[in-house]
C-alpha cells in the first residue's frame, strides 16, 4: 500500500469512528430510538410495566372491599379503614421520592426488580396480620414498593417508545394496568366471602412473584439511561438489535444523519450528565414539578374516592356488602373502557387541553352522582360507569403519559417520583376527610363537592402552568429547562 493509500485509508477509519462515535452519543441514542417503528423490545417493555402497575392496580381494588367487609364483621371502623387507606398512601409518597433515586442511579431494570420485591414481601407479611395495628403498618410497606415501582414503569416506557404514539403506548400500559381493576372487583366478589382477605393478599404477592420472574427474565435494560451514563456501546448494541429487527419485518430504518446529531450534541454540550433533587425546583424546573404534583394530586384524590369509597359508600347507604361489591365491580369496568378510548385519541389532541376538560369534568360529574337514589340502582350504575371511565381517561394522562415528559432523562424518575409524592398527599390526608364527611349529613355528596372544588383548582393551574407536549421528543421538551442547568450538576 502506497503511502497517499495508506493515509487515505487512515483518515477514513478516524472519520467512521467519529460517526460512530455520533451515533452511539446518547443524542444519537435518543434520535435513533425516536424514529424506530415499535417493535419487539417496546412491547416486551409494554407488556412487563403494564403487568407491575397491574399489580398495583389489583392491590388498590383489593383494599376497598376488605376494608367494607371489616365494617360488617367488626374487626375495624370508618376511622380505622380511613388510617388503612392513608397510612398505604404514606407508603406510596414515600416509594416515589426514593424511586428516582434509585432507578436514575442503578437502571430501571434493577430497580424494577428491587420494588415490587418489596411489595410481594410485605404482602406474605400482611396476610399474616394478628390484628388492624399489625395490618396497617405492613400497608406502609405494601404501598411503599408499589409507590416505587409506578414512576419506575411508565418512566421506562416513555424512553422506549416513539415519538407519535408515545401517548398511546403509555395508554396501553395504563390499559394492561387497570384491567387489575374490574379483575380485582371480580376477584372480591366471589372469592373473599369464600377464602377471606388473607388469601387475597396472597393472591397479589404471587402475581408480584411473576412480575419479578419475567421482568428479571426479559426486561432490557433503558438505551437512553445507558448512554446517559457512559455505557454507550450497551446502548448502542440495544438500539442495533431493535434497528435490525424491525428492517429484518421489512421496514425501512432510517439512518440519522451525523450532522443532525452533531448539532444537538453541540447544543447540549454544557447539559451535566447528573443532576440533584433540587434541581427540580429550579426557576424553570418549579412550574413543571408543581403541575406534576397538582395533576397527581387530583388524580388520587378522585380515582381513590371512586375504587376504594364506593363499597363503603353503598354499605352505609344501607346495601349490603356482597350487593355493594357487586354494583361496584359494574361501575369499575368504566375505568378499561376510559382507557381503551385514550389509547385511540391520546396523540390526535394536546396533552393539555384534555387535562384541563377531564379534570373540571369529574368533579362536575362526581357531584351530580351521589345526587341519585341509591335504589335508582340502573341510574346509579350507568353514571358511576361513566364517571369511572372519564376520569381515568384523563387520569392516565396525568400519571402515565404525561407525567414523566417534562423532565430531562436525568432526573425523569426522580421527577416522576415527585409528582407522585406531591399527589399521594392527597390520598394521604383524603380518607381522613372523606370518613369525617361520611359520619356527617352531607355524606357521599359533601365529599364530591370537596373533591368538585379541587379538581377546579387543579385545572386552572394546569391552564396556567402546564407545557404542551404532544407531537415533540423527550429532547425537545426538555431543551429549554436544561440550559442553565450546569450549576445544579454534582
Amino acid at each position: 500500500m502506497s503511502s497517499s493509500t495508506e493515509i487515505n485509508a487512515r483518515l477514513d477509519a478516524v472519520e467512521e469512528s467519529a460517526k460512530g462515535s455520533l451515533q452511539k452519543s446518547y443524542y444519537g441514542i435518543a434520535a435513533r430510538l425516536d424514529r424506530i417503528p415499535a417493535g419487539k423490545a417496546v412491547r416486551i417493555v409494554l407488556w412487563l410495566a403494564g403487568g407491575i402497575c397491574f399489580c398495583d392496580s389489583i392491590d388498590m381494588n383489593i383494599a376497598g372491599p376488605i376494608i367494607a367487609q371489616f365494617l360488617t364483621t367488626g374487626w375495624s371502623n370508618v376511622d380505622a379503614n380511613a388510617l388503612f387507606v392513608s397510612i398505604t398512601a404514606l407508603g406510596y409518597l414515600f416509594g416515589g421520592l426514593i424511586s428516582g433515586v434509585v432507578s436514575d442511579g442503578i437502571g430501571r431494570k434493577k430497580a424494577l426488580l428491587i420494588f415490587p420485591a418489596i411489595f410481594t414481601i410485605s404482602a406474605v407479611v400482611a396476610s399474616m396480620a394478628p390484628n388492624m395495628v399489625f395490618l396497617t403498618v405492613t400497608r406502609f410497606f405494601m404501598g411503599l414498593g408499589l409507590g416505587a415501582t409506578y414512576p419506575c414503569g411508565y418512566g421506562a416506557m416513555s424512553e422506549f417508545s416513539p415519538i407519535e404514539h408515545r401517548g398511546r403506548y403509555q395508554a396501553w400500559v395504563g390499559l394492561i394496568a387497570n384491567a387489575g381493576t374490574p379483575t380485582a372487583t371480580l376477584l372480591c366478589t366471589f372469592l373473599l366471602p369464600v377464602v377471606g382477605w388473607r388469601a387475597m393478599f396472597i393472591i397479589a404477592a404471587c402475581m408480584g412473584l411473576a412480575v419479578i420472574l419475567s421482568i428479571a427474565k426479559w426486561f432490557p435494560e433503558s438505551p437512553r439511561w445507558l448512554a446517559q451514563h457512559g455505557r454507550n456501546d450497551e446502548a448502542d448494541a440495544r438500539v442495533t438489535l431493535m434497528e435490525n429487527q424491525m428492517r429484518e419485518l421489512g421496514h425501512t430504518v432510517d439512518p440519522i444523519p451525523d450532522e443532525e446529531i452533531a448539532k444537538m450534541v453541540e447544543e447540549a454540550k454544557n447539559q451535566p450528565k447528573e443532576l440533584p433533587y433540587r434541581f427540580l425546583f429550579s426557576k424553570r424546573m418549579l412550574p413543571r414539578t408543581i403541575v406534576a404534583g397538582t395533576i397527581q394530586f387530583c388524580n388520587f384524590v378522585v380515582s381513590y374516592t371512586i375504587i376504594t369509597w364506593t363499597p363503603t359508600i353503598f354499605v352505609q347507604r344501607g346495601l349490603d356488602v356482597q350487593f355493594s361489591t357487586a354494583l361496584t365491580t359494574m361501575i369499575l369496568i368504566g375505568i378499561p373502557v376510559g382507557i381503551a378510548i385514550l389509547s385511540l385519541l391520546v396523540d390526535k389532541w394536546g396533552r393539555k387541553p384534555q387535562l384541563i376538560i377531564g379534570i373540571l369534568g369529574s368533579g362536575i360529574i362526581g357531584y351530580l352522582w351521589t345526587l341519585i337514589p341509591v335504589d335508582n340502582f340502573i341510574v346509579i350504575v350507568a353514571v358511576g360507569f361513566f364517571l369511572a371511565a372519564w376520569t381515568n381517561y384523563w387520569g392516565l394522562i396525568a400519571s402515565s403519559v404525561y407525567l414523566p415528559e417534562p423532565f430531562p432523562t436525568q432526573i425523569r424518575v426522580r421527577g416522576a417520583g415527585m409528582g407522585n409524592a406531591i399527589g399521594r398527599v392527597g390520598a394521604v390526608l383524603s380518607p381522613f376527610w372523606i370518613a369525617a364527611l361520611l359520619q356527617t349529613s352531607l355524606g357521599a355528596t359533601g365529599v364530591y363537592l370537596v373533591n368538585g372544588l379541587i379538581c377546579v383548582a387543579g385545572a386552572l393551574i394546569v391552564a396556567f402552568l402546564a407545557v404542551e407536549t404532544t407531537g415533540r421528543s423527550l429532547e425537545e421538551i426538555n431543551a429549554d429547562v436544561l440550559e442553565d442547568a450546569e450549576k445544579y450538576s454534582k
